[in-house]
């Protein structure tokens, strides 16, 4: 059985969507509609019905969900993977569903968008017109582009193609037609397909690069629902990331134990959360530790013997400066001069330019020790101007 299927899936409305109004339509002086043309200048396009826009747009977020979180990509092609056929098939499905009611709801309201069309027209073209025949002439121009009701029953289209085997066999002796073209199909969908899952583990080691920021930053008693949320309108960021490695990993072997590793991440986060003090309770919160150790070492796995990509650079970043991350706590922490502190800002500034959740940990941290070596200045200046101070009577006193 093939490993991997080309899956496509498209939306499409049979009837025009919108209108690009000309320029000679606004009825300008000559000079600037040249004016407006030489700058590349945009000219108006309404959509010529608010009702299959809103539609069309609803089917088209379902569509991209459905590749989201059920396929790979390179560009314009899809790879499904068959562990998330029965999810895919089932994503597919509600978008016809839905299509099909959609078309229902549009027949409908035909003549009420027809309505709203006419009053466009109106509203744009009455003020730019005086002679009353020029604007009937293009009014009646403008009004037949709006579909029939007999187009507009039935508009919206899904259609879909495969999936089908993404690896093809190749021919030895590629004599005929039909074998070079095999062999032609084979070669190609091979390249698009080591492209999407070069592009799958480039975007999922900069998700791994996101994970350890978050985790250099957050202890495990502020392990809540921003991470661990099962909200489909806000997941939470741990759920996200291991949705994503989850999918790439079936694509790409070497992220299998990241994505195992994060799994068991949000289920000790769970534990932590929810059990009750106790034995169970504790060793989550020993293991969470451990976990943590464990994704930074699975991630310079992962790093080692990986050509340079964008991922690659941010999750290497990442380790760097998870690295330094630490001492760099430690450093503020025991810091006793202004001087240190000014040497240790440029550090922190290279930590903050780079990872949010890091960077608001060590600002906080960096904010609190310039509070206290400031405020410890102030009284060694006190003290000195009391220790220079020389009191020989109760009148030399200010209090």
């Amino acid at each position: 059985m093939n490993d991997v299927f080309i899956l496509h899936c498209s939306v499409s409305a049979s009837v025009r969507q919108s209108v690009q109004i000309a320029f000679e339509d606004y009825k300008l002086p000559p000079d600037v509609i040249e004016t407006l043309k030489k700058a590349d200048a945009i000219s108006i396009r309404p959509r010529i019905s608010g009702a299959l826009k809103k539609h069309l747009d609803e089917l088209r977020l379902m569509q991209r969900y459905l590749y989201d979180r059920c396929t790979i990509n390179q560009g314009d092609v899809h790879f499904l993977h068959p562990d998330d056929f029965d999810e895919a098939m089932a994503r597919i499905n509600e978008i016809k569903t839905k299509a099909k009611e959609s078309n229902e709801q549009l027949k409908d309201l035909w003549s009420s968008e027809l309505t709203k069309w006419e009053g466009t027209i109106d509203n744009f073209f009455s003020p730019l017109f005086q002679d009353r025949q020029q604007l009937a002439m293009v009014r009646e121009a403008y009004m037949k582009i709006f579909p029939t009701a007999k187009e507009f029953a039935s508009p919206i289209s899904v259609s879909v193609v495969g999936p089908y085997p993404a690896k093809l066999e190749r021919s030895e002796n590629a004599d005929c037609l039909e074998d070079r073209i095999q062999n032609e199909a084979a070669i190609n969908t091979e390249e698009v397909l080591k492209a999407a899952q070069a592009g799958a583990l480039d975007a999922s080691m900069g998700k791994i690069a996101e994970l350890l920021d978050d985790l250099d930053a957050r202890p495990a008693h502020k392990v809540g629902e921003r991470v661990l949320s099962t909200n489909q309108k806000k997941r939470g960021a741990w759920r996200i990331i291991q949705s994503d490695l989850e999918l790439s990993s079936k694509h790409n072997p070497t992220l299998q134990r990241m994505s195992a590793l994060v799994g068991e991440l949000i289920q000790i986060g769970e534990t932590m959360r929810d059990a009750p003090k106790g034995v169970a309770r504790m060793a989550a919160f020993k293991r969470y530790a451990e976990v943590r150790e464990e994704i930074q070492e699975e991630a310079q796995a992962i790093v080692q013997g990986k050509d340079s990509s964008k991922g690659l650079e941010s999750l290497q970043m990442s380790l760097t400066l998870s690295n330094t991350y630490q001492d760099l706590i430690t450093n503020l922490t025991n810091c006793e001069t202004l001087d240190d502190l000014k040497t240790y800002q440029t550090e922190l500034e290279a930590q903050t330019s780079v990872y949010k959740h890091r960077a608001k940990h060590l600002s906080q941290i960096f904010s609190k020790c310039q509070e206290r070596l400031v405020a410890n200045s102030h009284l060694e200046a006190i003290a000195s101007e009391l220790e220079d101070a020389e009191v020989k009577s109760t009148e030399d006193c200010d209090f």
